[in-house]
């Protein structure tokens, strides 16, 4: 089965169990379908670093940069025994200076940040975008 088809079928799951556990308003519906729309969008973009490197058509800067990512990968490997899985293989350019925002919150005079809790992932004290408008 490709990928893709894995992918899409993974986060139409995922997208119903939230819908199911009973997520309730707009702005919780629209603020997970952003999640998983940037989310598949990056993952469906992703290339693989090896092929960059070996492609005649990628830019020099870029070339160095993934080939330097990978030497460093395999140091991590060879010399301090970290493991060898698909972390640092693929690349992605998002076309922008950051592939999400973080936004933390708090009530008025206070320090105390306000946590969100969601289905399978529990709370944490920021909620993250894939774009820089953000629902209110």
């Amino acid at each position: 089965m490709p990928w893709a088809t894995v992918m899409r079928a993974f986060f139409r799951s995922v997208a119903t169990m939230i819908v199911v556990s009973g997520v309730a308003g707009c702005t919780s519906i629209s603020y997970y379908a952003q999640s998983l729309k940037g989310h598949v969008e990056i993952m469906a973009a992703r290339q693989d670093v090896g092929e960059l490197i070996d492609d005649p058509s990628t830019p020099g800067t870029l070339r160095a940069r993934m080939a330097s990512a990978s030497a460093i990968r395999q140091f991590a490997i060879d010399e301090l025994a970290l493991p060898d899985n698909n972390s640092y293989r693929s690349y992605v350019d998002v076309g922008r200076d950051a592939v999400t925002w973080a936004i933390f919150a708090a009530s008025e005079f206070s320090l105390t940040p306000r946590t969100w809790c969601f289905p399978v992932f529990g709370c944490v004290p920021y909620r993250g975008y894939f774009s820089k408008k953000v629902c209110d």
